[in-house]
């Protein structure tokens, strides 16, 4: 899976700045695809469920969001294990 870095920070930036703006309802959209960002690398899917669920409250939905976002951003910092284990294993 080969994520796009840069779109995906600009998406939380700008997530952020909308939802605090108008709550966690204000920009379902980019939510979405930070939902599915977040399923492609791991992050815990009860947290994005939470994030995501409009039967949630707004408090928990806000805080499953800075929890997401934040490992997020944490995993485009590293190198993604599975782009090395590809580099690595000998052509046939």
């Amino acid at each position: 899976m080969i994520t796009d870095t840069q779109t995906t920070s600009a998406r939380i930036a700008d997530l952020s700045i909308a939802l605090e703006d108008g709550g966690i309802a204000a920009d379902p959209v980019n939510l979405l695809l930070l939902a599915h960002t977040a399923t492609d690398l791991g992050i815990d899917s009860l947290l994005i469920s939470v994030m995501v669920d409009e039967n949630e409250s707004e408090m928990a939905r806000l805080r499953s969001y800075a929890r997401v976002a934040t490992q997020v951003s944490n995993r485009l910092d590293q190198p993604s294990v599975t782009n090395v284990e590809r580099e690595l294993q000998p052509a046939c």
